[in-house]
């Protein structure tokens, strides 16, 4: 045992380290072996996210050429291989040496912590019209938890959907590498970039007055897609986009088609935006 949080597991205490506790908070069972190199550079990651949630979850290492009882019983085939328990059952598995963000995200969705109760009382005042006491609140939130990916997201979502680019910046940069890589924080990222091609004081009335009088106006289509991707309606924004390729493809070094293939990166293939603009788009060239 490496500390309160970290166990060596057989099978004559593992339905009490791993299944009981298992009913209190998450538990990563690793299976592991002393000859498999994948197994050597996963530990010092399963390790590191125990410590960074002492009290939170509990990892149990297996060695499987000591324990084959246990291997057999929770069918490992391949090593390493990471079960999470959570209230006696297995719900979700994975193999191989995975990246930090990777694991977090898969454990993010089993941990309960005050930081969120912190959040949904923001988010309760926020949906009231609090709107400057709400944001204060969720920062604190975000500020008590930095692993807390659901309070992080959350409060880099209202910043952006408020105009708050400078404070929302800073606040992408304070966030530590693993939690920059998390696909949600991307995407918020990518927004932010998306908008700050907007400048000062840009009204949607103006810019659909311009369009209104001058469709071929793709400068206005440009800003007025950065004005949806801010308020997270990607379909308008990918629609403008598409109008410009339509009507313009030498504006802005084809802007619109790359455009579109920006925010596809952005949303994700398993998005079904992205499915349907790019038959979209893909119609436009061929």
């Amino acid at each position: 045992m490496s500390d309160a949080y970290i166990f060596d597991v057989e099978e004559s205490n593992f339905q009490s380290i791993v299944v009981e506790n298992s009913h209190k908070l998450p538990v990563l069972v690793d299976f592991w072996a002393d000859w498999c190199q994948p197994c050597q550079s996963l530990i010092p990651i399963l390790h590191k996210i125990a410590e960074d949630f002492a009290g939170q979850i509990i990892l149990a290492k297996v060695n499987s050429d000591q324990q084959q009882a246990l291997v057999q019983q929770y069918g490992v085939r391949s090593l390493p291989t990471v079960k999470l328990f959570v209230n006696g059952e297995v719900v979700d598995e994975f193999t191989g040496a995975l990246p930090e963000s990777d694991i977090l995200a898969r454990l993010d969705k089993y941990l309960q912590r005050e930081s969120d109760a912190m959040m949904a009382a923001a988010v309760a005042e926020y949906e009231q019209g609090n709107i400057e006491s709400a944001i204060a609140h969720m920062r604190q939130a975000a500020e008590s938890d930095p692993n807390n990916t659901r309070v992080q997201v959350t409060y880099a979502r209202v910043l952006l959907e408020h105009g708050q680019t400078d404070a929302l910046t800073d606040f992408i940069e304070n966030l530590s590498a693993t939690m920059q890589a998390l696909p949600d924080v991307v995407a918020i990222k990518a927004q932010l970039d998306i908008v700050g091609q907007l400048g000062e004081g840009v009204q949607v009335e103006d810019l659909l007055a311009r369009i209104a009088a001058n469709e071929k106006d793709s400068a206005a289509r440009e800003q007025l897609s950065a004005v949806y991707v801010s308020r997270g309606d990607f379909a308008a924004a990918l629609e403008q986009l598409l109008e410009i390729m339509k009507r313009d493809r030498a504006y802005n070094d084809d802007a619109g088609r790359k455009g579109l293939l920006r925010l596809f990166d952005m949303l994700g293939a398993e998005n079904p935006l992205t499915a349907e603009y790019r038959r979209k788009m893909s119609s436009l060239l061929f």
